[in-house]
């Protein structure tokens, strides 16, 4: 007589087989439906970005990528969002460095796990701007170092909440600048911007397209961007490091993530569709604008970075005093 075990385990053996066999057919019949890609911030730069590198894609894929916003918690909500999310790829996250290396440090239960995540590809690498309200008596970056050392605490700067960019590019800088300035967390995106300009803020490491266009008027001041190279649409504006604070560089890479146990045939249909995105000149040249350099990678080149750039991070958090909230 066949032991119940092995009836099980006969039972259970087409049954898995089927599962496997439908697995792979929807993976190969990959898009058949709309795709969403998460943004982990509110609007701004990272939003339009993720609506330019969507559009792209809707043309490669032959499916609308639909872009959302799930902000909140320096991006551990999206993230942890997309990690719990069915992985058959119709659930992308516009990955961000700070996410994966960062934010599994200052947060104890961030909410996901960094290996919770097959990554696609790079997008792009990211600088900021370093602005001021016109209130502020700085004029330059020596002028803003000398006023925070003569004002300890004083000045405020608007961030999108701890592991946030604009969180991690004022730390680097008080770290470096050996200074203190008091962090004030908003939504993200037009949200600190516009605390700055309505002077709820002293200043911010702002995305070039959200402060350009007052920068222009006179209502935002920039002192100095964030990048080891100026930015094209703000040529006359220093590196940070350049005017006046020696070894300092803050960039951030972006990428698309999904769910780790999403198909490898998945990944790599989508894989083939970002590539063939950035190398369009339209795409490219958009991305260039908003202080972007667009960039596309292997799959594994993202997980090399992690493990070389999450240990400078942590470095940088136990001089600066930062422990896990």
């Amino acid at each position: 007589m066949m032991k119940r075990r092995d009836f099980l385990a006969a039972l259970g053996a087409p049954v898995l087989l089927g599962a496997g066999w439908t697995l792979d057919a929807h993976a190969a019949d990959y898009p058949s439906s709309p795709v969403r890609f998460i943004n982990p911030y509110a609007a701004g730069s990272d939003d339009v970005q993720a609506r330019i590198i969507a559009k792209a894609l809707a043309t490669y894929l032959k499916q609308p990528v639909i872009v959302e916003a799930h902000p909140g918690a320096g991006g551990n909500i999206a993230a942890h969002y997309v990690a719990n999310s069915a992985p058959d790829g119709y659930t992308m996250l516009l990955g961000i460095s700070a996410i994966f290396e960062a934010n599994p440090l200052l947060y104890r239960e961030p909410g996901f796990s960094p290996d919770g995540f097959r990554h696609v590809s790079l997008l792009s690498e990211q600088q900021f701007v370093l602005v001021v309200n016109p209130s502020v008596p700085a004029r330059s970056v020596p002028e803003l170092i000398e006023y925070a050392r003569t004002h300890p605490g004083k000045l405020t700067n608007a961030t999108a909440g701890i592991g946030s960019n604009l969180y991690l590019a004022a730390l680097e800088f008080t770290s470096k600048a050996n200074v203190k300035i008091e962090n004030v967390p908003y939504k993200g995106g037009a949200e600190d911007t516009v605390a700055v300009l309505g002077g709820f803020a002293d200043m911010e490491f702002g995305g070039v397209p959200n402060v350009l266009p007052h920068i222009g008027t006179g209502k935002l001041r920039a002192l100095g961007v964030t990048g080891r190279k100026r930015v094209a649409v703000l040529p006359d504006v220093p590196t940070i490091a350049e005017a006046g604070l020696p070894g300092y560089e803050f960039a951030v890479w972006n990428c698309i993530s999904v769910p780790k146990a999403t198909p490898t045939a998945v990944v790599a249909t989508l894989h083939d569709a970002v590539v063939k995105s950035i190398a369009e000149d339209e795409v490219r040249h958009s991305l260039e604008k908003l202080g972007f350099a667009p960039l596309s990678s292997s799959p594994d080149e993202i997980g090399r970075r992690i493990q070389a750039e999450a240990p400078m991070w942590r470095d940088l958090f136990k001089v600066a005093g930062i422990k896990p909230q």
